[in-house]
C-alpha cells in the first residue's frame, strides 16, 4: 500500500467520532504503517495565502537536490506531506534547515503518534544560530547550553571532532517559537555576545 493509498483510507475513516465503529489494525499492517511514518516529514508553509503545491513540488524538489525522489501531497491548509525514498535525504532536509518557499517559513517536523495531520505542532522551527565574541572561558559545551537556552530549546552544539566549542563562533541548533526569529544579542555579566541565523530560502 503506498502513501496516496493510506492518505485516501485515512480521509474516509473518523478515529474519534460518535458513533462510529471502532477499527483495530492488524499488527502487520500496523508495523507496515509505521515504517511509512518513519520515512515522512510533514509540513507547513507559514503564508496568508494558498501554496500551489505543483508549485512547491517543482521549487522543492530542484533545491533539495535529494539522491532520490521526494514525493509531496497536499494535506490542506498549506501543509504537506513529503515521503522520502531514502533515509539520509530526510536526515539531510531536516538538518539543512529552516527552509522558507517565497518568503514563508517552511516547518518540517516528523509525525507524532500515527501521524494524524491535526495532532502535529507547527509552532516551532529549528534554526542554526551563531553566537559571536564568546570569550574563551565560557566555550565550554555547558556554558554555551546555558547561553543558547536564553534564545530557546537547545538541540545541537556545534563542536569540532576533539569536542570543543572554539572558532570564530560558536553554532548552535535552537528549536524557537516561529515568531521568534533569533537575531539578537545577549548578554551576561561582563560580556555581550551578538546572534545571527541561518535560514534557507526557496
Amino acid at each position: 500500500m503506498d502513501t496516496e493509498e493510506i492518505i485516501r483510507r485515512c480521509q474516509e475513516i473518523s478515529l474519534s467520532g460518535k458513533g462510529k465503529s471502532k477499527i483495530t489494525f492488524k499488527s502487520n499492517m500496523k508495523r507496515k504503517e509505521e515504517k511509512i511514518v518513519a520515512g515522512c516529514l510533514v509540513g507547513k508553509v507559514l503564508l496568508n495565502r494558498e501554496v500551489p503545491v505543483e508549485r512547491i513540488k517543482s521549487t522543492l524538489q530542484t533545491v533539495w537536490k535529494t539522491m532520490r525522489e521526494v514525493k509531496i501531497e497536499e494535506l490542506g491548509e498549506n501543509t504537506f506531506l513529503f515521503k522520502f525514498g531514502a533515509e539520509v535525504d530526510k536526515r539531510k532536509i531536516l538538518s539543512g534547515g529552516p527552509w522558507h518557499f517565497e518568503n514563508g517559513l517552511i516547518i518540517l517536523k516528523e509525525p507524532v503518534g500515527i501521524g494524524e495531520i491535526t495532532k502535529q505542532d507547527f509552532t516551532h522551527a529549528s534554526f542554526w544560530v551563531q553566537i559571536h565574541n564568546v570569550p574563551i572561558m565560557c566555550r565550554d559545551t555547558e556554558t554555551i547550553q546555558e547561553l543558547g537556552e536564553a534564545i530557546g530549546r537547545v538541540e545541537e552544539v556545534g563542536t569540532d571532532h576533539n569536542g570543543d566549542c572554539f572558532g570564530k563562533y560558536i553554532r548552535l541548533r535552537i528549536s524557537s517559537h516561529k515568531a521568534t526569529y533569533p537575531n539578537a544579542g545577549i548578554r551576561a555579566e561582563g560580556w555581550r555576545g551578538n546572534i545571527s541565523s541561518n535560514a534557507s530560502e526557496v
